[in-house]
């Protein structure tokens, strides 16, 4: 089992993003498909609060109707219908988004996208000191760690803002395609050399 701190990672947010859910910890287990878990923390100046998920992107960062989101991006090899949350929390995936408005994390329109968006439920709030979420996990045919962004959104629950959206981004990790070794690669390229004069001689 693979056990990964994505503490630092987080801490790669740009400055002008509020922190309200982010991961903290994540887990590969499993011998393929491998499960990848992440263990989200709601931090003590917002709260998660349950509704519809958003139908259309990017998530206007003045439409308070939605229900707080999660995305991790770029999610290589996801295997279908397997993304589960907390109790409450609803999983889609999509190639593009969703995204609020007011960030901008790198997210290319290949590779699917993973959105985790509390759809039932009470308030959840992290005052005073932040809230464990629980385990969001995914299945991907992939084990090989790459650097992959994520955004999240709650409302705030402290300060003159209060009932506002807060939306943040950072960088995570997630799933990649396996690059192939040099070693690999020079005897691939062996290969299609010997093909190319084979054809040759067959052609003189």
């Amino acid at each position: 089992m693979k056990k990964l701190s994505l503490i630092c990672l987080a801490a790669l947010a740009p400055a002008f993003a509020m922190a309200n859910i982010i991961p903290t910890g994540t887990t590969i287990t499993g011998a393929g498909p491998y499960l990848w878990s992440y263990n989200l923390q709601l931090s003590g100046d917002q709260n998660a609060v349950s509704g519809p998920a958003p139908s259309t992107n990017p998530v206007s960062n003045l439409d308070l109707t939605f229900g707080s989101l999660f995305t991790i991006y770029d999610f290589d090899g996801y295997v279908a219908g397997t993304c589960l949350g907390a109790t409450g929390w609803e999983c889609t995936a999509q190639n593009v988004g969703f995204t609020p408005s007011d960030v901008g994390p790198v997210d290319n329109p290949g590779i699917v996208n993973l959105t985790w968006v509390y759809t039932s439920g009470p308030v959840l709030s992290g005052i005073p000191n932040g809230l464990d979420l629980g385990t969001f996990s995914a299945q991907s045919i992939y084990d090989t760690i790459t650097t992959v962004s994520y955004a999240g959104r709650g409302i705030k629950n402290v300060g003159s803002q209060a009932g506002s959206v807060g939306d943040n981004v950072g960088m995570t990790q997630g799933p990649g395609s396996p690059i192939p070794e040099p070693g690999s690669l020079a005897l691939a390229g062996l290969g299609l050399l010997g093909l190319i004069l084979v054809g040759r001689r067959k052609g003189a």
